[in-house]
């Protein structure tokens, strides 16, 4: 089994060690039944619907294009 070396913000481990203790497991099995978890996994289904969720969620104006349409085709 490979070993693996994460940094967490104090407060971030001060939770996971309570949350492996109240789940009776070692942090290592908490975290690794975390990372291969189905609610740990973002599927493509769920990576879709995240998207959908900020699809033209753009705050603030889009910059001006000059950019003019094309001229009229002439006709034969």
């Amino acid at each position: 089994m490979a070993q693996l070396t994460i940094y967490l913000p104090d407060d971030v481990e001060k939770k996971v060690r309570q949350d492996a203790r109240r789940a009776k497991k070692s942090v290592s099995a908490f975290i690794a039944d975390l990372a291969t978890s189905k609610k740990a996994r973002l599927t493509d289904a769920a990576w879709a619907r995240q998207v959908s969720k900020i699809y033209g969620s753009w705050l603030g104006d889009f910059p001006e294009i000059d950019d003019p349409p094309p001229d009229e085709p002439e006709s034969f």
